[in-house]
């Protein structure tokens, strides 16, 4: 049939795919850079030195927002080993009949579990390809959040251990450094070491006072953590001074280090004091 020239002409939109027919009931893509962005607020909202609701309500409305889903539960690894529950948002006390689809997700840090992310799909929805490629990046994201969060908390307590990081005190990194330069020396590979200290921290103690003052330095704790590799051994050395010792680290990726621990430091202390 020929082709009504009066008829409007078809809508379509920067999202559409090349060959995709238009369709009022096509299912919706997400939004992959505002999804991410979504998932690192959660992943800030987890890291907040105080682990209090307010935290964990940011964190779980960025993860509805990321997943386009209807409900989502964060559980934690506990002392005794099991998982518990944390915090949770949308309708999970489902009726009777109501089969919308669930998963849960295990988050890991490494090859330990941590805890799990539970998602409950919109009604009538099935889980599209985009969102499940979502939760596979997130729950690497969320595990090395969640993983580093409760680590800390577990050291916070322990001998030679700073209270308000929970990273190892300068008395604890000065023998670990000796025995990393030992073996070393021995072996004959490099050690890199690099020091690093809060920008204007006295002017943030001054203002805002010294509570605030230690939640910039346990988050700061919480991103050299994640910005830096396992074996790395991280220590608070008095005030607002850290330091990293690295095995098997000479001078150029030492320094590559370097500039990355002070953009995900200065990030995270402009976001702490804002």
């Amino acid at each position: 049939m020929p082709r009504d020239r009066n008829a409007a002409p078809a809508m379509t939109t920067p999202r559409d795919r090349k060959g995709d027919s238009p369709s009022s009931s096509a299912a919706p893509r997400t939004d992959r850079r505002a999804a991410s962005g979504c998932l690192w607020d959660a992943c800030e909202a987890l890291l907040s030195s105080r682990f209090e609701a307010a935290a964990l309500e940011r964190a779980l409305d960025a993860l509805v927002t990321a997943f386009d889903c209807d409900g989502v539960a964060l559980h934690g690894l506990g002392d005794a080993g099991l998982l518990e529950p944390w915090c949770a948002r949308g309708a999970w006390d489902r009726g009777h009949g109501d089969l919308r689809q669930a998963m849960s997700v295990p988050l890991f840090r490494g090859e330990e579990r941590v805890g799990a992310l539970d998602l409950l799909a919109k009604p009538g929805q099935r889980w599209r390809p985009d969102q499940l490629s979502l939760v596979r990046t997130a729950s690497g994201a969320l595990g090395a959040a969640v993983g580093a969060r409760l680590e800390l908390e577990r050291l916070q307590h322990a001998p030679h251990r700073d209270p308000v990081t929970g990273l190892a005190d300068g008395r604890a990194f000065r023998h670990h450094l000796v025995e990393a330069m030992g073996k070393a020396d021995v072996e004959g590979t490099p050690l890199g070491v690099v020091l690093v200290d809060v920008d204007l921290f006295a002017a943030i103690n001054e203002k805002y006072g010294r509570p605030v003052g230690d939640q910039v330095l346990a988050e700061c704790a919480l991103v050299l953590k994640l910005a830096l590799r396992e074996g790395d051994v991280i220590a608070r050395l008095s005030g607002d001074r850290f330091a990293v010792a690295l095995p098997d680290c000479d001078l150029a990726p030492a320094r590559r280090l370097g500039v990355a621990v002070r953009r995900h430091h200065d990030h995270r202390l402009g976001v702490a004091a804002a």
